[in-house]
């Protein structure tokens, strides 16, 4: 399988995005039937699928047009991305302030705050993985489940009932947040992490996540009160926003085909509010909602499912952030993911319109090979 891009130029992918967004801009968007035809049709591991190929692909199933495929991240990023650039006091002022109103962050982040402004994106990847191996499987287009995304539901879940004294099914109690504000005793903890240590997870491991991004870890513990364990205020929040969104569940077991979708209905409620220019607080609202998602994800064993979100949304992100590389082509892209799964598949649940997480463009080879040939 050739690359579109040389395998020793790899970073002409700046130079080949700005001559296809022009001006004039060259690309065209993946319509919803084309990418469900597409998903049906892709067959294999993404590095063997003749979707991907340097051949390139039919534009649809009427036209035999030849287009190379690009993905960007949703464009509801882009707001993100310049308040940190060009407004980031007023945006650590507002998150503060919202700090206040949430029971028991204010003592969770104190001397963190700093990380409040820092988005994790290699968690929020794997968030994202999960979530998309869960889809595809409700799907029956691959067997993987999302096992880790359900562990954590698993996990929050007793830690709340244990500690709270609540059914699986409450979400509206105001007293919950407070009481693992106050801290989790350590016969408390160990009780509710023993079962999971035997199957190869162990919560103590993950509060080291503080010790690099607090707002990102699911728990934290004192250095002076070492047998008492913090919750993450942020990850309380997510959990009641999943349960909101799947009302009268009586049992995780229930959410085990649906929590890959309510994830990603989740993040794109957090992303549809970063429009909503009359409310200012809506960038602090997005980043308490994404770091809610990053703590309540704790649990990080299939590899498969995480190519997903590192090798491909993560990677998005890094190229944005670090050299402006708005888009990359898929072939490059499948050559290297080697998932598994149908990349086909993949994009049209991350392209879906309840949250678009990536934008899915395709532009004529003809077009592509031009401008790659002049670089």
């Amino acid at each position: 399988m050739r690359r579109v891009l040389p395998d020793n130029k790899p970073t002409l992918d700046y130079e080949l995005w700005k001559s296809i967004v022009g001006p004039p801009s060259q690309y065209e968007t993946v319509m919803k039937e084309d990418r469900h035809w597409l998903s049906q049709i892709d067959r294999g591991s993404s590095e063997i699928s003749d979707l991907w190929m340097k051949e390139g692909r039919d534009r649809s199933t009427n036209d035999t047009t030849k287009v190379f495929d690009f993905i960007s991240l949703g464009s509801m990023f882009d707001s993100w991305f310049e308040e940190i650039e060009y407004n980031k006091p007023d945006l650590e002022d507002r998150i503060e302030q919202k700090i206040l109103s949430i029971d028991g962050a204010e003592k969770y982040f104190e001397g963190e705050m700093n990380s409040l402004l820092e988005i994790n994106w290699i968690i929020l990847g794997r968030v994202i993985g999960a979530a998309v191996a869960n889809i595809g499987a409700a799907e029956k287009w691959w067997t993987r489940k999302g096992r880790d995304a359900y562990i954590a539901l698993q996990f929050w879940s007793n830690l709340k009932r244990e500690v709270v004294g609540q059914r699986y099914d409450a979400t509206h109690h105001a007293k919950d947040s407070t009481i693992l504000a106050n801290g989790i005793d350590d016969d408390k903890w160990q009780e509710v992490g023993d079962f999971y240590r035997q199957i190869g997870f162990d919560p103590d491991s993950e509060i080291l996540r503080s010790v690099g991004h607090r707002a990102s870890s699911p728990f934290w513990q004192e250095n002076h009160r070492p047998n008492r364990y913090y919750a993450n205020p942020f990850a309380v929040i997510h959990q009641k926003s999943l349960f909101a969104k799947f009302r009268g569940v009586e049992d995780p077991e229930e959410l085990s085909k649906e929590h890959g979708k309510l994830t990603l209905e989740v993040l794109g409620d957090a992303l549809k509010c970063l429009r909503k220019r009359d409310d200012h607080d809506r960038f602090a609202n997005f980043a308490i909602k994404i770091h809610g998602m990053c703590a309540f994800h704790i649990v990080r064993t299939d590899q498969i499912q995480q190519k997903i979100g590192l090798h491909l949304f993560s990677n998005l992100v890094a190229r944005k952030m670090s050299r402006d590389v708005g888009g990359s082509n898929v072939p490059d892209i499948a050559k290297q993911l080697k998932t598994g799964f149908g990349l086909a598949k993949v994009l049209k649940i991350l392209s879906d319109k309840n949250h678009k997480i990536i934008q899915w463009n395709a532009v004529e080879k003809e077009i592509v090979d031009n401008i790659v040939n002049d670089l």
